[in-house]
């Protein structure tokens, strides 16, 4: 009687264990009627990734899955390609839920084209402290912008808000118009740094917008999500992946051929932020994410959090040993430089960023097997800006003028010439943009100080080419052209007048 009541509570046990180990399941299906619930006539749809933020399962012929415990973690379906999953008010994607022990999880999907040609907007750092600013980002991007269902999705690489989860709803709302699916990646500012655990860190951006380590398919791409931003104590925080998350993304992968896109979109960037090379995203962990990524040629990363513009190509240099050089898009601040500087004549600060690039946007778009990144500034139409000296007096030689190309890289060819004569190349160069830091002075020189949210530090710009004025020019009005042409050829250009005077 003892062997068989120890081998009933042993039994009984092993059940309690199985429940735990597989508390996670549910049904992935083809939501006919676009309700969101599912319903016995509505098909259950195979070979689905599902996964809990580590482990990625597909789903089976009926369209069933299932996934071990972890306590407390998202459970979530990988939108395949050719599928969207219901969205809120908001758009916001609901893909997405935390089940309880032994609840079944539902996944609701619906048909939608995804061509291979297909284009996405986005934005990181918008980034307001309060609603007026919030107002500004509407006026100042989201107008600009418009309204784009026919973009694939939109995405904000982090920093919704600056320290204000309470305003996380308002952004939303704002971005919402544009009227495209929209996912966000979680930033230092969306999260409350003066706790230790991660899990409460996060908590109120994943309570807005679900798992902070996400996936989706779109069009020819895979995108993956991750919160790269690792708390250190107080306000303290470096960038970095946990384990958890190298172990997703390895799963991930696995189910993903070689000759799909991957986009990796990050808040803080893997390279170092300034020429010192202080490490702002954990050495030991670039390193392991390009072991993760090697073999493949279509790489893209996507990242914020600086302030700035750049295009880093890295190489054997940082790590990386593919064929072609890992091509990561820092994109410039949708808040520009903290929404601070004097007013434009919409009452919206000019918040030109610390290298002289204007506020704006990206959009990524993809056509066959290639990837193009534009820049869109969100007020005004110029690629490029001319900082030129207003006069000189005739045969002064060897003096500068400068030509911030705000795409621009080292893949690009910047020419220009004076007047009608030959066009030469532009030497590109490291350094502060001449006009931002002209901005920037003034506001130390005037006799009334701005009320407002000053414009910050000039850093060094990494895509500013200078070029030397012929010292050979007669007295008069005279016109530099400068254009600049992508490595597609996609050429665009500037003026800019000055006078040579007589003495």
């Amino acid at each position: 009687m003892r062997r068989l009541a120890r081998a009933s509570l042993v039994g009984a046990a092993v059940a309690v264990a199985a429940a735990r180990l597989w508390a996670a399941q549910g049904l992935v299906f083809d939501d006919l009627n676009k309700d969101g619930v599912w319903e016995p006539d509505e098909p259950g749809l195979a070979d689905v990734a599902v996964s809990n933020g580590v482990e990625v399962v597909r789903t089976d012929g009926n369209g069933h899955y299932r996934l071990p415990d972890r306590a407390g973690a998202h459970t979530f379906v990988i939108k395949p390609r050719g599928w969207r999953p219901p969205a809120d008010a908001q758009n916001i994607p609901r893909y997405y839920g935390r089940p309880q022990a032994g609840e079944v999880l539902n996944f609701a999907l619906v048909p939608h084209l995804e061509p291979d040609q297909m284009t996405a907007v986005v934005t990181t750092d918008t980034q307001p402290s309060t609603p007026a600013e919030v107002d500004f980002l509407k006026r100042g991007l989201v107008d600009r912008i418009g309204h784009r269902p026919d973009f694939a999705f939109g995405v904000t690489l982090g920093d919704l808000v600056y320290d204000r989860p309470d305003l996380f709803g308002a952004v939303s709302g704002a971005l919402a118009q544009v009227g495209t699916p929209w996912y966000n990646v979680a930033g230092n500012h969306d999260l409350r740094l003066g706790t230790p655990d991660e899990a409460t860190a996060v908590a109120a951006f994943e309570s807005a917008y679900g798992p902070s380590t996400f996936a989706f398919h779109a069009g020819p791409a895979l995108f993956v999500g991750l919160d790269d931003v690792r708390p250190q104590g107080g306000p303290r925080y470096v960038g970095g992946l946990r384990e958890d998350q190298f172990e997703f993304l390895a799963h991930l992968l696995e189910l993903s051929p070689p000759s799909e896109w991957v986009v990796i979109m990050l808040h803080i960037p893997l390279f170092p932020p300034d020429p010192s090379g202080t490490e702002g995203f954990r050495t030991a962990d670039r390193l392991r994410l390009f072991g993760l990524l090697r073999g493949r040629e279509r790489v893209l990363v996507l990242s914020g959090h600086t302030h700035y513009q750049r295009h880093v190509l890295h190489d054997a240099s940082d790590g990386w040993t593919g064929k072609v050089p890992l091509h990561e898009y820092n994109v410039a601040a949708a808040c520009g430089g903290f929404w601070g500087g004097p007013a434009d004549a919409n009452g919206i600060p000019v918040a030109t960023m610390w290298d002289g690039t204007p506020p704006g946007y990206a959009l990524m778009a993809f056509s066959g097997d290639r990837v193009t990144l534009d820049y869109v500034p969100a007020r005004t139409d110029r690629q490029i800006a001319l900082h030129v000296p207003a006069s000189l007096r005739p045969g002064q030689g060897y003096v500068s003028f400068y030509a911030n190309v705000f795409n621009g890289y080292d893949g690009w060819t910047v020419e220009s010439r004076v007047d009608e004569r030959a066009w030469g190349p532009l030497r590109r160069i490291l350094g502060w943009d001449p006009s931002y830091a002209d901005a920037f002075l003034a506001q130390d020189a005037a006799a009334h100080p701005s009320k407002g949210t000053r414009l910050p530090d000039p850093v060094v710009c990494y895509h500013l080419w200078r070029g030397i004025l012929p010292a050979d020019l007669a007295p008069g009005r005279h016109t530099v052209h400068v254009r600049a042409t992508d490595p597609d050829g996609r050429a665009s250009s500037a003026d800019q007048t000055f006078e040579i005077v007589r003495d």
